[in-house]
């Protein structure tokens, strides 16, 4: 947990890439009851099984001598459309989004200030603090210049 101060959450991404994520669940569920059929932790496990099994070198092929074919392919197509944004240890035992996914997601889409940020705003707010202690009447001694220094006002009466 990031203990800097916060700048700017971006809530509508955060909502976006939940809800992306979101739709990919029913697929990693899919997958690891698939994988889960076929005796196996991972498709690469099942390649390396079914290949050694067979004694050939393509896994399809393998997975056709034995009767495992349609089961290989949807994995593979799965395995495209997940396309590595999520995994079963993402996923609760509700088959919702882990907590630590959640946090990841909200940190990449949110803004701390930097330490320069914070020392400039602290230095900003304190001045302003003061002009606003001033009297509307103080206030017109002071305005800004052309490059947008703080000086006292060409009318004002504390100058001469």
């Amino acid at each position: 947990m990031n203990t800097q101060k916060i700048k700017k959450v971006y809530q509508t991404r955060i909502d976006a890439e939940t809800k992306d994520l979101l739709k990919v669940v029913e697929l990693v569920v899919e997958q690891s009851e698939l994988l889960k059929k076929l005796d196996s932790k991972s498709i690469a496990e099942f390649e390396f099984k079914v290949n050694e099994k067979s004694g050939f070198v393509n896994a399809l092929m393998s997975a056709t001598a034995y009767g495992k074919d349609k089961e290989y392919k949807r994995l593979l197509d799965l395995e495209k459309q997940i396309d590595g944004r999520l995994c079963a240890d993402d996923l609760n035992a509700n088959k919702g989004l882990k907590k630590r996914v959640s946090d990841s997601i909200r940190d990449k889409h949110t803004v701390y200030y930097t330490e320069n940020e914070l020392r400039t705003k602290d230095i900003l707010d304190k001045i302003i603090q003061m002009h606003n202690t001033l009297s509307y009447e103080d206030r017109k001694h002071i305005g800004f210049d052309r490059s947008g220094a703080l000086i006292y006002s060409p009318f004002s009466s504390l100058l001469r």
